[in-house]
């Protein structure tokens, strides 16, 4: 019989019992959230609206107060030279106003000396009295008293636009005591600053305003200025119930270290203001330096809000009511329940509005609803149960039940009636007790059978357990006669095979060995390495081979080492065997091949060397005669190159004089065309100063030509040689400059200098420049040290290939003439022991080719 508890009824019933219950917890928890959920986005939409209604009745209050402000400015900008009219207006336009209870006093508070020029301190201000009567109160125009244009209201108004109020932060007046705000409006007259017109307002008026502003609602609201001071808090009760007092001008975040259930609220509102400074920050109207004198006396923690508030009310004014936040708190300091807080940011004013509702009832109505579907989920529940309960047993208990009679009772017909009877899984389950009845009967019948089989069996395993014992004392003939290390060690390292040459090898007995472990019978390094590829094997089931060294008879003996694993028939590791080979003889042959390796080694590396040194022998005789060779050429076509030089002088004269001789003949046709009138005298007249310019360049090129060295100005030769190819620049469209810091006085035959320069300046002009271009250049620069001339020659013309540069360095290498360059490098080495360098500049620099002229200043 089986325990009432283990029953399959009483089982089912307590899983259903344990679904059911989590069904009904979780609906009602979901059920509870949602409803939650919703009924708190409808106290914030009631609570954005109620807000929104509490600042718009505010704002009337503070409107008014701002109009005053502004009409108060009108009268001083209109009678800023009238001290009587504004006794008689500015207190009778503060007693029309009909907020007296509001109102603390109000006035004009003009720049120094700009409604008098005698005075710096001028003000017009009137504050009520005990009574409620306006009195003029002239203790801000005494000399020992305080500036009051450095006053925190009176500066930030110099920044606002015409007819803006500036609200100030909270504080209380030094000469009334009252706790107060300013609103502060700047005057201006003829586009100057010319003071500010104020109203104060009693703090006690906003706070008596917001009281009642939401008595109706069960919550309660308070207010933060400009920089986050309350303006108003509902007195906090403490636990005798005697109400504190007001802490007014506190700070915010000081009021939440008081209160640390506001901790939340004041970091959101720490983010908002970080946020609004960025925003404002991000188009500035004013600099910081533009501002100085404003936030100068501000406390540091209040000067970058001051800065926000200036720079968004002159670029993007705020005009409507914002929702800067809304949040949960956990516990209220006042209420002392869960609150719904809403902070609004107001215009004008930029105060914070806090609006704390509670979000008890919202919970109360969530839990009502919850409890009742709860109670309705109850019943549905259990009466689910109970219909379930019976259907189970109905279904399949009792078929069970009456089967597990039938099969204690050996009544198996009882089986077959329901497995026929039935076609559900009760039916397949009596046919399953059916078939294995059947199947037991089978398996008795032959279980006879099976006892004679394995009888016999036992007769072939004797005489099986005797051949193999015959067959394992063959094996251990053969491992023993064996010259190789033979042994098997299982997974834990234990030896379980060794054969005689290992016992020997080691120097122990068998039975001293078999069953110890690994580092109990070799050395300890040889131990710790045979284990390490043990477990190697093992992990990897593939052989291993290595070289290791065992000591045998006092000497070191090495062997080729083969481990192999050992496995069971379900593939399993389990054990390890080892032979190991005697190569120690092997071994001592292989060290002397490798020393006869190394010798030879050596040997060859001697002679490698030896025909590098014959390499180096080979570059250096083939250095000295390619210079042989070089210096040869230099010699050689110097004699041809001065050969050249010297009757190139009748075609220099002839390639210089007859452009001129041209132009002579023109000057002559000219003369006749001026006789006859035909040509302007003033175009002769250019023309003949023209000509006469080049005769004398001509004039000083070849007037003075020997080969005596002598001192020659190279400046000068250098412009009478570019003025004479001026004509060959104009036609290419050329502008050639000449740099030269000073001017360059050197000893020397005028003949070479002349043919140096012409040769060089030609050569480029000709071959450089073979497209016309609107910007064709080339730098003459020329300079002198001690020892060396140097003339740099800059050319904007066509590039030269590197294949072209490394050609024509080639050619100046070795001394070969091959045209103008290559004749004036030989030249420049023998008569001048200089050199021409020529290369490639970058395009950044506007030049394309670079020519270095280099002559030792003898």
């Amino acid at each position: 019989m089986t325990n009432w508890r283990s029953s399959l009824p009483i089982q089912f019933m307590f899983i259903q019992l344990f679904v059911a219950a989590v069904i009904i917890i979780a609906s009602i928890w979901f059920i509870k959230s949602i409803e939650q959920d919703r009924l708190i986005d409808n106290q914030t939409s009631l609570s954005i609206n109620l807000g929104n209604t509490i600042i718009a009745k505010l704002q009337q209050k503070t409107n008014r107060i701002e109009n005053l402000a502004v009409s108060l400015g009108a009268v001083g900008e209109s009678y800023q030279s009238s001290p009587f009219q504004l006794d008689t207006i500015v207190p009778a336009i503060l007693e029309q106003s009909d907020q007296q209870h509001v109102l603390l006093g109000g006035g004009i508070w003009p720049e120094p000396y700009s409604f008098n020029s005698a005075k710096q301190k001028n003000s017009y201000f009137w504050s009520r009295n005990n009574s409620g009567q306006l009195m003029k109160v002239d203790d801000y125009n005494d000399k020992s008293t305080s500036t009051y244009f450095e006053a925190d209201w009176y500066l930030p108004a110099r920044y606002y636009p015409t007819d803006t109020t500036y609200w100030s932060k909270s504080y209380v007046d030094p000469y009334t005591n009252n706790a107060m705000l300013t609103a502060s409006v700047p005057m201006w007259s003829n586009h100057k600053f010319i003071g500010v017109s104020t109203v104060d307002v009693a703090l006690s008026s906003i706070d008596s305003f917001l009281k009642t502003a939401t008595e109706s609602q069960g919550g309660y609201v308070f207010a933060l200025d400009q920089q986050n001071r309350l303006l108003s808090y509902p007195e906090l009760e403490d636990d005798n119930g005697i109400a504190n007092s007001h802490e007014l001008f506190l700070p915010f975040a000081e009021f939440a270290k008081k209160h640390p259930d506001f901790n939340q609220l004041q970091m959101q509102l720490a983010t908002i203001d970080q946020e609004f400074i960025k925003k404002a920050n991000s188009n500035k109207a004013y600099s910081n330096q533009q501002l100085a004198d404003v936030i100068a006396n501000a406390p540091a923690n209040e000067r970058d809000k001051l800065i926000a508030l200036i720079n968004q009310n002159a670029n993007n004014k705020l005009e409507q009511v914002e929702v800067i936040a809304s949040l949960q708190l956990s516990n209220d300091p006042k209420l002392n329940e869960p609150v719904l807080v809403t902070v609004f940011l107001m215009p004008s004013t930029y105060w914070k509005i806090v609006l704390v509702t509670p979000i008890s009832a919202i919970t109360q109505s969530s839990q009502a609803l919850a409890n009742s579907v709860g109670f309705y989920l109850v019943i549905i529940q259990i009466l689910a149960l109970m219909l379930l309960f019976v259907m189970q047993n109905k279904l399949f208990i009792t078929p069970i039940s009456r089967m597990v009679r039938a099969l204690n009772d050996s009544n198996p017909a009882k089986v077959e009636l329901e497995a026929t009877q039935r076609n559900d899984e009760i039916g397949m389950l009596a046919k399953a007790f059916s078939s294995r009845t059947r199947q037991l009967e089978i398996a008795l019948a032959s279980l006879d059978a099976t006892n004679l089989a394995l009888e016999q069996q036992l007769d072939v395993q004797q005489q099986a357990q005797m051949e193999l014992k015959e067959k394992k004392e063959q094996l251990n003939t053969v491992l023993n006669s064996a010259h190789n290390l033979i042994f098997i060690n299982d997974i834990n390292g234990t030896f379980t095979l060794v054969n005689d040459q290992f016992c020997q090898t080691l120097g122990r007995n068998r039975e001293n060995i078999l069953g110890s472990k690994t580092h109990l019978v070799m050395p300890k390094e040889i131990a710790q390495l045979n284990s390490k590829n043990d477990q190697y094997v093992i992990n990897t089931k593939i052989e291993l081979s290595y070289e290791q060294t065992f000591p045998s008879k006092d000497k070191q003996h090495t062997y080729l080492v083969t481990k192999f694993p050992i496995l069971d028939e379900q593939g399993q590791v389990t054990s390890v065997g080892t032979i190991a080979f005697d190569i120690s003889a092997t071994k001592a042959l292989e060290l002397k091949k490798k020393a006869q390796f190394e010798i030879l080694r050596q040997e060859t590396s001697e002679n490698i060397r030896f025909i590098e040194k014959l390499e180096q022998t080979n570059r250096r005789l083939l250095n000295e005669s390619n210079q042989a060779k070089s210096e040869s050429n230099r010699a050689v076509n110097f004699e041809r190159v001065k050969v050249e030089n010297q009757a190139l002088y009748p075609s220099l004269v002839a390639a210089i004089v007859k452009p001129i001789f041209r132009k002579q003949d023109d000057l002559a046709a000219s003369a006749y065309r001026l006789t006859t009138g035909e040509l302007d005298p003033l175009e002769f007249n250019h023309a003949l100063a023209a000509q006469t310019e080049r005769l004398r360049h001509l004039e000083y090129l070849f007037s003075a030509q020997d080969y005596l060295a002598k001192p020659i100005d190279l400046v000068l030769l250098l412009e009478h040689i570019v003025a004479l190819l001026q004509p060959k620049l104009i036609s290419k469209n050329i502008n050639l400059t000449i740099k030269s810091d000073k001017r360059l006085i050197v000893d020397g035959v005028h003949w070479h200098f002349l043919l140096i320069f012409y040769r060089a300046i030609s050569n480029t002009i000709n071959d450089a420049f073979y497209q016309q271009s609107e910007q064709n250049k080339i730098e003459v620069k020329l300079d002198k040290t001690a020892e060396m001339i140097t003339m740099e020659l800059r050319d904007n013309g066509r590039r030269l290939s590197d294949e072209q540069l490394k050609k024509i360095h080639n050619t100046l290498k070795i001394n070969e003439v091959t045209g103008t360059l290559s004749a004036l490098s030989i030249w420049l080495k023998s008569e001048f022991n200089g050199e021409l360098i020529i290369s490639t500049l970058s395009p950044d620099t506007g030049y394309t080719t670079l020519q270095k002229y280099h002559l030792a200043n003898c």
